[in-house]
């Protein structure tokens, strides 16, 4: 009998995607090539690939990561991808979050604040060039694609340098942000690729400014609370609409519960997926990418795995295709990923990564809390003639139980995600979790 997990015959989202950032616990190659087998029994049609340090940069080598894929894997990638219909769409950063860049000693004068990594100027000279060597060198391997996202998104300090900000006095913020990206459109457009970019610069902006950019590309709408429309009102979607703007819609499946989370908010995740789909259902929104995030910005720890997450991807691609959650949360995700087992396809780990990421979150909360009780016990600071030596003893060890039970249940987390990340990236994922209590609990007096 075959397998029922989804109720509609027709899905109600024609672009049905997930998002891959793959700048923290990247997966390794084969689990890689093996994840858009997942996608595509969750009837996933779309996959947004943030490469960043993980991709085989020829033209600026230094961008990758120790363990960045081959050439020959992103390939095997591509090919599998589209034997499964599966539309593949790049990611590069072009303006904010260019911390991988804008780090190395070789970018930093093309900073817009000399100490912040974040953003590029776009008045420097040279700087256009970066982000177009950037984009041609993922075009490369990424052949005959439809569209090629460039970030855009978060440029908090734009129009901050001196030289910026005689610029946006005289022509406005819109004109500076233009500047530096329609030579990006140009460039795409010209090859019969749709640039896409989040949404989130553009809010303020007004119709005439909003026309202009909606001619050369695409907007993805992101918001990724319970309430989407909490942070990005219906009034602003619909000025995007007014200017004749290309819209899809930004959810999330995991990252977006906390830059130091190891699980995500179910509740949250497939509340916010739901209202993005069924608001889609009555705008023109062409498509709806489930967004993943491994880190809030390059220089932050990672936040959970796709591992401890894969009820929530399945669920997005549930809601994608048919409007609704099935009656039983629970049952549906354990079936369908029993049934994504048998088809060859490992899912058997996701409960054991789950129980050990959420210990390991619940212990790691533990530990902070009881320092913080044994600095209220121990009165280092304001009044230590008020210690009470047997109380301050009774929380100190109270800390040290909490550090137990962290390295015990990170022993756990990486033994469930062993041979899924490589083993660099395990590490560093424990090590960001037991380290800072480790350290706090070693100066304790």
């Amino acid at each position: 009998m075959k397998e029922a997990f989804f109720s509609k015959s027709e899905p109600v989202m024609k672009i049905r995607g997930i998002h891959l950032d793959l700048k923290g616990l990247p997966p390794s190659p084969s689990r890689l090539l093996e994840l858009l087998e997942l996608f595509h029994i969750a009837r996933i049609n779309c996959v947004l690939v943030e490469w960043e340090d993980t991709y085989p940069w020829r033209i600026y080598p230094e961008l990758k990561n120790k363990t960045a894929y081959s050439v020959k894997t992103v390939k095997k990638f591509l090919e599998k991808a589209e034997k499964l219909n599966i539309e593949v769409i790049p990611l590069v950063q072009s303006f904010g979050h260019l911390e991988n860049v804008l780090s190395k000693k070789k970018f930093s004068r093309f900073r817009e604040i000399p100490d912040s990594v974040n953003d590029i100027c776009p008045l420097k000279k040279g700087s256009g060039k970066i982000i177009e060597n950037m984009i041609r060198d993922i075009l490369s391997t990424h052949k005959n694609i439809r569209y090629f996202h460039l970030g855009g998104d978060e440029v908090w300090s734009l129009g901050s340098c001196e030289k910026c900000s005689k610029f946006v006095k005289k022509n406005g913020r819109a004109s500076l942000y233009l500047y530096h990206l329609e030579p990006l459109f140009e460039l795409l457009n010209s090859s019969g690729i749709r640039p896409v970019i989040w949404d989130d610069m553009m809010r303020k902006w007004d119709i005439v400014e909003l026309e202009k950019i909606g001619r050369q590309t695409s907007f993805v709408c992101w918001s990724y609370g319970k309430d989407p429309f909490n942070f990005i009102t219906r009034d602003v979607i619909e000025k995007f609409i007014k200017a004749g703007c290309k819209l899809w819609a930004g959810s999330a499946f995991k990252g977006a519960d906390g830059a130091y989370a190891d699980i995500p908010n179910l509740e949250n995740r497939t509340a916010n997926m739901l209202a993005w789909v069924e608001y889609a259902k009555k705008t023109r929104i062409e498509g709806v990418i489930a967004t993943g995030w491994s880190r809030y910005n390059t220089f932050l720890s990672p936040c959970e795995s796709i591992e401890s997450s894969l009820d929530s991807l399945v669920l997005a691609g549930r809601i994608a295709w048919d409007g609704e959650l099935p009656e039983s949360i629970t049952d549906w995700v354990k079936d369908f990923l029993n049934y994504c087992q048998r088809k060859g396809v490992k899912t058997d780990h996701f409960f054991s990564c789950r129980e050990a990421s959420e210990q390991l979150q619940n212990w790691r909360n533990s530990a902070f809390a009881r320092i913080r009780n044994y600095l209220q016990q121990a009165h280092i600071a304001g009044e230590p003639e008020r210690l009470n030596p047997a109380r301050a003893k009774e929380a100190k060890r109270a800390v040290s139980e909490s550090m137990d039970k962290l390295v015990h249940f990170a022993k756990e987390w990486a033994k469930a995600h062993k041979g899924l990340v490589p083993d660099l990236w395990i590490r560093k994922y424990v090590c960001s979790r037991i380290e800072p209590v480790r350290k706090i609990l070693k100066v304790l007096p």
